[in-house]
């Protein structure tokens, strides 16, 4: 190939000392297969590069480590407080509220007990046994309202409490509209619910029972009822923004968990089985903790533990945006994940078994020695 470029270059050569002597139009001609010739052609564009068999590179899908991050406090995760990126941490069992890694209040209420926060993020509803508070998260003031007896829920706004049960307000209680969820009655049995939900705007209810889940509107009249296995209980769940879909993570006495997800439309819940931990922030940016390989073999009753996890945030077309894998051999293991309600970042724990300190067991301070994690910034990866 390459002598034949060198005899069309030496022809070409002679026929240039000889173009005073053509006639014009020969020279036009000849000017023109010159520059085809030889002129090299324009890099291919992503058609031709298509066609010619090569396939753009993929863009590489940044680890969770790779991206802005802080280092959390040792300390356990309790919780997103509202829309605005606050959040709740346990430090060796004091509840501190946090924005952007900073610390701006303690919180009045007990670890372990159940917490709900307003919108805004600056009120609690604390439940200590059968007894209900309202707190104030800046003040620290807290207000018994309420007592009850089973499941209860109350709208983002605290303006409405969905009950299953009998519901005592206090004097001191703020104005409340309750909203009475009812019993379920089966063939031969009457099923109680067992947990309930609002959606982030409170136009929608979501009543799970042993053996089925509800959607009711925001007056308690039901919408749709579908059916799902009686197994393990739910941890969390989430509205997608249509109302129309909402998504149970189910916990079971082992790990790890799955996902149910309910459609109205369909009016069927469709089971996905070994998640480890699930959230879902807003615009419907999802987090998975997802154990890699074939399950390991049971041979007693101790945790089962994969030798790798899969941490993942996709955005609700389940596009790829953020994946990092674990291994546990590093120590470190009980993974959990949390996307914010805004979306814009993430957090992101895990237990550390090399950290000085770090002692498991019921009751034991060291516990929270073990526990560390980030504050993920996922800004740079939902535009």
């Amino acid at each position: 190939m390459f002598s034949i470029c060198s005899n069309i270059i030496s022809f070409s050569l002679v026929l240039l000392s000889m173009l005073g002597s053509f006639p014009q139009a020969l020279r036009a001609v000849f000017l023109f297969v010159c520059a085809i010739l030889f002129v090299p052609p324009a890099s291919a564009g992503p058609a031709i590069a298509q066609e010619s068999g090569q396939s753009p590179r993929p863009t590489p899908v940044p680890t969770f480590e790779s991206l802005p991050h802080t280092a959390l406090p040792t300390a356990r995760f309790y919780g997103w407080c509202g829309q605005h990126d606050r959040y709740l941490l346990d430090e060796n069992g004091a509840v501190n509220a946090y924005e952007a890694g900073n610390k701006i209040a303690a919180v009045a209420i007990s670890p372990g007990n159940p917490y709900q926060c307003s919108s805004d993020g600056r009120q609690l509803i604390n439940i200590h046994g059968q007894h209900v508070f309202m707190v104030d998260i800046a003040s620290g003031g807290s207000q018994w309202i309420a007592s009850y007896d089973r499941a209860i829920a109350f709208s983002p706004d605290f303006k409405s409490v969905a009950s299953s049960g009998p519901l005592e307000l206090k004097p001191q209680a703020p104005e409340l509209r309750v909203v009475q969820v009812k019993d379920k009655r089966t063939v031969g049995q009457t099923q109680r619910p067992e947990w309930i939900k609002w959606s982030a705007n409170g136009s929608r209810i979501v009543v799970v029972y042993p053996t089925s889940v509800d959607i009711l509107d925001r007056n308690g009249v039901s919408i749709a009822s579908m059916t799902k296995s009686p197994a393990g209980w739910v941890k969390d769940g989430w509205f997608e923004d249509d109302q129309r879909v909402v998504t149970l993570f189910m916990e079971t006495e082992q790990p790890p968990g799955s996902i149910l997800k309910c459609s109205v439309a369909e009016k069927k819940c469709l089971a996905r089985p070994r998640i480890e931990s699930i959230s879902i922030g807003g615009r419907g940016i999802v987090g998975t903790i997802i154990p890699l390989g074939k399950p390991p073999v049971r041979v007693d009753d101790s945790i089962l533990l994969s030798k790798e996890y899969a941490a993942e945030i996709r955005n609700a077309n389940s596009r790829l945006l953020v994946r990092q894998v674990f291994p546990i051999k590093t120590g470190r293991w009980s993974f959990r994940i949390a996307v914010s309600p805004s979306e814009r970042q993430s957090i992101l724990t895990w237990n550390d078994d090399n950290q000085p300190g770090c002692v498991y067991g019921e009751g034991s301070a060291g516990v929270y020695k073990c526990r560390q994690g980030m504050l993920v910034d996922l800004t740079k990866v939902i535009k």
